[in-house]
């Protein structure tokens, strides 16, 4: 294994962090090499498996029937549009990367026209038949984006991350917003507690899907190339803490497969954890995920909330 690798953001040097398996789908037994640049401090895959496509299986998105499957715990995707609105007051709003459309279909229900950018074909049917989100199915989601018309609000919840180059599209983005338009992504975070801790066994690394883990203020910094200023950030909110429970329920297990003592002491395990370890993860840029909005210079911003949400 080459111990290093040109980072695909800054060309800095990338040093090898380990190699890891696809241990939440069980896809291949093959080892995938991850990197940290030295210089920007990213994270990332190298190098990529030929066909990501494969590592998506049909059963990776469990479409429901109808509308009520998205309606059971909708509350917790709530702290999203609440970010939204706290900044702009568009109406106009796309999802790229939205699934079976949870959040797409809260958004619309909030008032939100919405589009969609999605490349599982399963998945935009059922935006499209069902949940009527205008959705747009595709594999080549930059063209997309370049031809599409603009919008107040674009969301990436949990979908940067598996883009084999997120940094063009990431460039493209602020072009495709209307004056006082918003930005908004969620992403797992290198930075974690969790990560420090569990490494190669991060039930959010998620290999190989996870292409690249984008610290929060190296988003910053290249977003801000384009003009845009970020308004919020939080490592602490409903998606953050979902995720922080995922990671103390699953990585603990991929750490210790196989081990008997684990499996019977797995509940006092995890007690433990939530009454000792888990609190820390409310500390400022420890939770498992953070949530960023950047806003583009112009008209359109909700007056009442002024300055960057630090928490």
């Amino acid at each position: 294994m080459k111990q290093t690798q040109t980072c695909p953001q800054c060309h800095g040097e990338g040093r090898v962090l380990f190699s890891a398996t696809d241990l939440n789908r069980n896809v291949s037994n093959e080892k995938y090499n991850y990197f940290r640049c030295l210089m920007c401090r990213l994270v990332f895959l190298s190098p990529l498996p030929p066909d990501l496509s494969v590592f998506y299986p049909p059963a990776y998105h469990e479409i429901p029937k109808s509308t009520d499957g998205l309606r059971p715990d909708l509350e917790r995707e709530t702290f999203k549009v609440d970010v939204i609105k706290a900044h702009t007051d568009g109406r106009r709003l796309l999802e790229i990367g939205p699934s079976y459309g949870r959040f797409a279909f809260l958004a619309k229900s909030a008032g939100f026209e919405v589009d969609a950018f999605e490349m599982d074909e399963s998945c935009c049917a059922f935006l499209n038949e069902v949940v009527g989100i205008r959705a747009c199915h595709t594999s080549d989601l930059l063209e997309s984006v370049r031809a599409s018309r603009t919008y107040d609000v674009i969301a990436m919840w949990h979908s940067l991350e598996h883009l084999s180059d997120p940094w063009t599209l990431l460039d493209t983005l602020p072009d495709k917003l209307n004056e006082g338009g918003l930005l908004v992504i969620a992403s797992p975070n290198p930075d974690s507690l969790q990560f420090r801790l569990f490494g190669k066994y991060w039930v959010h690394l998620d290999a190989p899907r996870h292409v690249e883990l984008i610290p929060p203020d190296l988003l910053a910094q290249r977003l801000a190339r384009k003009g845009l200023e970020r308004v919020h950030y939080s490592t602490s909110d409903q998606g953050a803490r979902d995720c922080n429970g995922l990671g103390w329920q699953v990585s603990p297990g991929h750490l210790f497969r196989g081990h008997k003592l684990w499996h019977f002491s797995r509940r006092l395990w995890l007690k433990l954890i939530r009454m000792i370890v888990s609190p820390v993860e409310n500390f400022r840029g420890l939770g498992s995920a953070y949530t960023v909005a950047f806003r583009k210079p112009g008209s359109g911003v909700a007056s009442s909330q002024a300055g960057e949400v630090r928490r």
